[in-house]
């Protein structure tokens, strides 16, 4: 009788007050993988959840790390070790899987996350052994299975998202009674391409929905565990007879959590509108620009006439939103940054949020740097690479837009506390 495979996947979480202790993106490869036929018949998962902080200085070392895990786990008795990879962990990886090997890791490593793309993969992380670059629903459970590979593998399998199981309902991501706050999708992937973005499946460019039966019942426990705050993770929670059905049912049941949407201004309308309204309701949009030229560079297309008319329907509705600028954006300037800001300032807009451009694997504007002139540096202590010189800014001019950025934090901070 052949050994059962145990397996561990490793995320690296910002931990944020409230949230539970397993990480939304945990939770679903967990459920996905306990919903798998050869679950405890051919392979086991656990989870390990890494603390992240702001401060790079903060984290953990990469040795402490992997003592850690051996003396949980015992690194020699693990048969899949699957890495969570993204942007605030991307340097760790290879130090990671090295100091693994050398205490005595002999299986598989698998990497995923938005890092993992095909064609920069192995050349980001040569120490990988199977990479998963698409959703992990399906090819997590089934890289747990496979035999010590040879050669490097790449993984995309589909998914079939009206079959899979609730994380929330079958409990792999646990609820307190009165649960701060917790993220949620109805959706996976993005009807648009911004350049700039990675929330898309840049695969199969596809939009999944999560059957309305699971949402209605996830809501119905939200409101049982009374719930405060959910965070929707959908990149655009978009109108139409979908979305209406969803939020309509939530007035049905009473729900008292605070819901908080991502929205594209473009999608509003009354009826949309008066359904937000009956709910503790908080919309994200991101416009990035309202400059027309740099919209159409990064494929966002801001419809500026549609946006001040659903500002002025948000306002006399007395909403509570916030728009978010990007700022180191291809074409752009000082002073149309500064635009931008005036654009929504002129309209009575007091929540804006400006951030500075990061250049994500996969993306068009990641491979467009040079054409644009861009340069990436780092601007705090997080070891994060961002935009701080292109073609069209210099880096003195970049440091006035995020000197612009900040006083807009400021400003918010300030009226929060009157």
């Amino acid at each position: 009788m052949k050994k059962i495979k145990q397996c561990l996947l490793v995320t690296f979480d910002f931990t944020q007050r409230g949230k539970s202790a397993t990480s939304f993106t945990a939770g679903v490869l967990i459920s996905a993988c306990k919903q798998n036929k050869y679950y405890n018949e051919k392979f086991t998962i656990d989870h390990l959840s890494i603390e992240m902080y702001k401060n790079k200085e903060e984290n953990i070392s990469v040795v402490d790390l992997v003592n850690n895990i051996n003396e949980q786990y015992i690194l020699e008795d693990l048969h899949g070790l699957a890495i969570a990879c993204y942007v605030w962990n991307s340097d760790m990886i290879e130090p990671f899987i090295e100091e693994c090997r050398e205490k005595g890791f002999k299986g598989n490593i698998i990497l995923g996350g938005y890092q993992i793309q095909d064609s920069t993969c192995e050349i980001l992380y040569p120490g990988g052994d199977i990479y998963i670059s698409s959703y992990g629903e399906e090819a997590l459970p089934q890289a747990f299975m496979y035999e010590k590979v040879l050669d490097k593998l790449i993984l995309s399998k589909e998914v079939d998202f009206n079959l899979l199981d609730s994380p929330y309902l079958n409990g792999s991501i646990p609820l307190d009674e009165n649960q701060p706050m917790i993220h949620w999708e109805t959706q996976r992937g993005c009807y648009y391409s911004c350049s700039f973005c990675a929330h898309r499946d840049v695969i199969n460019n596809k939009i999944y929905n999560f059957p309305l039966e699971t949402i209605k019942n996830e809501l119905c426990l939200f409101k049982e565990k009374n719930v405060q705050r959910i965070n929707v993770l959908d990149p655009i929670f978009r109108k139409g007879s979908r979305s209406y059905e969803i939020l309509e049912y939530a007035i049905e049941i009473g729900l008292q959590a605070q819901l908080v949407f991502q929205v594209r201004f473009e999608d509003i309308n009354d009826r949309l509108l008066n359904l937000f309204s009956k709910l503790n309701t908080h919309l994200e949009f991101g416009l990035q620009t309202a400059i027309k030229e740099e919209s159409v560079i990064i494929n966002r297309r801001n419809n500026i006439t549609k946006i001040s008319s659903a500002i002025d329907m948000l306002q006399y509705k007395k909403m509570s939103f916030e728009v978010s600028l990007i700022y180191g954006l291809p074409t752009q300037t000082l002073d149309s940054f500064y635009q931008s800001i005036k654009f929504l300032q002129d309209r009575g807009v007091s929540g804006i949020k400006a951030f500075p451009l990061m250049l994500l694997e996969g993306t068009q504007l990641s491979e467009d740097r040079e054409k644009y002139g861009i340069k990436e540096g780092y601007i705090d202590d997080s070891g994060l690479a961002h935009v701080i010189e292109s073609n069209y800014f210099t880096h003195k001019e970049w440091i006035k837009m995020s000197q612009l950025a900040n006083k807009l934090k400021y400003q918010e901070r300030s009226e929060c506390l009157s």
